[in-house]
C-alpha cells in the first residue's frame, strides 16, 4: 500500500504568485514607475521613453529662448541708454545755437556734448552677450555674423527661410550703434580753443543753426529701428517659451499617467499580497503536518 500527500502543491503555487506580486509591488513603490523586471510592459515602456526624449528637446528649446532673451535684453537696455542719450545731445546743440551765448559758454556746452559721444562709443564697444558684440564691429564687418538664429523648435520646412523653429535677427551686422554710424558729429576739434562761435557750430552740423537739433531724427530713428529689430525677437521668445511651457506640461501629464505608480492601489496590492504571502505559508504549514504525523507513526514501530 502506497502513501500519498495531496494538497500542498496547490497551495505552493499560490503562494509563489502572491510573493511574486507582493515583489512586484515593492519594486513599483521604491522605484516610482509601474515597469518591472516581473511586468516590463515593454510598449508603454518604449511609448515612455519617446515622451521624455521630446521633454528633454523642450528644456533645449526653452534654454535656447531664454539665451535669446537674455540677449535682446541686454542689447535693448544699452540701446535705451544710447537713445537717452542722443537725446540729451540734441537737447545740447539746440540750447548752444541761441545767440544768447557767448563763445565760452557755448564751448562749455559742447564739452558735455563730446564726453557723451564718447560715451556712446564705449556703450557700443562694450554692449556683448557671451563674447558676441552687439552693437558694433570690433573687428571689422567681414568677422560680425550676418545674422543671428535662435532654434526654438524642432527643425522643418525644406530651407533656413521655410523652417518655423528658427527665430532669425536679419541683418545684424548692420546693427552699429557707434556714434559716426548714428551720424552724430563731433566738435572735438573745436573745443580746444578758447570758444565756439555759432558759424562754428553751423559749419560742422552743415545745416542753418536754426535746424541743428533736426540732425539728430535720423540717430534716434536708427536707434528706434535697432530696438524693433531686438523687440521681434523678444516678443516672438516670449510667445515660444509660453507654448513650450504649455507642451511640456501637457506631455509630463501624459507620461506621469503611463509611467508613474498610484500609490494607493499600490500600497492596497501590496497589503493584499502580504495577506495572501502569510496565509499560503501558514497553510502550507498545516498542509505538512499529515506527513510528520505518518513519519512519528512509523518511529513508534521501530
Amino acid at each position: 500500500m502506497g502513501l500519498r500527500i495531496t494538497g500542498s502543491s496547490k497551495v505552493e503555487g499560490n503562494l509563489r504568485r502572491a510573493t511574486d506580486e507582493a515583489n512586484n509591488s515593492l519594486e513599483k513603490l521604491s522605484s516610482g514607475v509601474v515597469f518591472t523586471r516581473g511586468q516590463p510592459q515593454p510598449g508603454d515602456r518604449a511609448l515612455s521613453d519617446g515622451m521624455s526624449q521630446k521633454l528633454r528637446e523642450f528644456a533645449s528649446q526653452k534654454r535656447s529662448a531664454n539665451d535669446a532673451v537674455s540677449l535682446v535684453e541686454t542689447a535693448d537696455s544699452a540701446l535705451n541708454e544710447v537713445g537717452n542719450i542722443a537725446n540729451r545731445m540734441r537737447e545740447l546743440a539746440t540750447q548752444a545755437s541761441s545767440p544768447t551765448l557767448s563763445d565760452k559758454e557755448r564751448k562749455f556746452i559742447f564739452v558735455e556734448y563730446e564726453t557723451l559721444r564718447d560715451e556712446i562709443d564705449r556703450i557700443a564697444s562694450n554692449t556683448q552677450f557671451n563674447g558676441v558684440s552687439l552693437l558694433t564691429n570690433p573687428a571689422g564687418e567681414s568677422d560680425r555674423a550676418e545674422s543671428l538664429q535662435f532654434r526654438i523648435g524642432a527643425r522643418s520646412g525644406d530651407s533656413q527661410d521655410n523652417d518655423p523653429g528658427l527665430a532669425v535677427l536679419s541683418g545684424f551686422r548692420d546693427i552699429v550703434a557707434t556714434a559716426e554710424n548714428l551720424g552724430i558729429q563731433s566738435l572735438k576739434t573745436l573745443i580746444t580753443g578758447e570758444g565756439i562761435s555759432l558759424d562754428d557750430v553751423e559749419s560742422v552740423f552743415g545745416i542753418e543753426i536754426a535746424n541743428v537739433g533736426e540732425t539728430f531724427v535720423d540717430a534716434i530713428e536708427k536707434i528706434s529701428g535697432f530696438r524693433a529689430d531686438f523687440g521681434s525677437i523678444s516678443a516672438r521668445m516670449s510667445r515660444a517659451l509660453d507654448a513650450i511651457d504649455v507642451a511640456s506640461e501637457n506631455l509630463s501629464a501624459a507620461q506621469s499617467r503611463i509611467r508613474d505608480v498610484d500609490y494607493a492601489t499600490e500600497v492596497s496590492n501590496l497589503t493584499k499580497a502580504n495577506i495572501l504571502v502569510q496565509a499560503g505559508t501558514s497553510l502550507l504549514t498545516q498542509a505538512n503536518i499529515p506527513a510528520q504525523l505518518v513519519l512519528s507513526l512509523i518511529r513508534t514501530l521501530d
